[in-house]
């Protein structure tokens, strides 16, 4: 028995939080191709992406796609996937998750509702208020200051009765020590005049040759 095949098919449905415009640059980054080729891909009518693949590949491409928002169709090889119910209606670039809708509402009829103006959208959450208990506090007149008499700490002492103060400009050290210069012994040296070789045998001898006599030659 062979192995189950399968056919890819996008025709620009997005998963729920995804916009089109996003899914589109990042589906020509996964396929390595430019985003304006990609039209047809978001027109509402089926574009193979790949066929006759086996189970594992199409569950990698269908994780691929998913990934970045977009909703692939999967149907056995050879079989025609399913085609845009209401004509002419087209996913809406920069609207999230709007291709799917348009392909699977049946014509005459919209998931769509208009609300009455200044009608609350949020979803309505019944939240209680917290008690808290204030009976300790009282609120004081406008510029009054809370805090009387902040504590500051006590300063320390410092006797500075030893301490005096020079004329600007005066030198704070009169004899600064310095350490005597290090004396170094250079009557053994000689200066030679420039281009004298100062070693004249720098090559060592030769080994001499090894003694060979007690060989012979088979």
């Amino acid at each position: 028995m062979s192995e189950a095949r399968y056919d890819i098919y996008f025709r620009g449905d997005l998963l729920d939080g995804f916009y089109a415009d996003f899914v589109k640059a990042d589906m020509a980054q996964l396929f390595k191709t430019d985003p304006a080729r990609l039209a047809a891909f978001f027109s509402g009518t089926p574009q193979p992406i790949k066929l006759k693949v086996d189970k594992p590949t199409a569950a990698k491409y269908k994780a691929a796609l998913e990934k970045i928002g977009a909703k692939p169709i999967i149907v056995p090889m050879g079989k025609a996937p399913p085609a845009v119910t209401t004509p002419g209606q087209q996913p809406e670039n920069g609207q999230p998750g709007q291709a799917g809708k348009a392909a699977s509402t049946p014509a005459g009829e919209s998931d769509w509702t208009i609300l009455p103006a200044g009608s609350d959208i949020g979803e309505h959450r019944d939240v209680r208020p917290v008690a808290v208990e204030t009976g300790g506090l009282s609120l004081a007149q406008a510029g009054v200051t809370l805090v009387e008499h902040p504590e500051r700490p006590t300063p320390v002492p410092v006797d500075i009765s030893g301490l005096s103060l020079d004329e600007p400009g005066v030198n704070l050290v009169e004899n600064p020590s310095r350490p005597a210069p290090f004396q170094v012994d250079i009557s053994g040296l000689s200066l030679d005049e420039p281009g004298v070789t100062l070693v004249e045998n720098d090559k060592a001898a030769p080994p001499p040759p090894p003694d060979i006599s007690h060989l012979t030659l088979v």
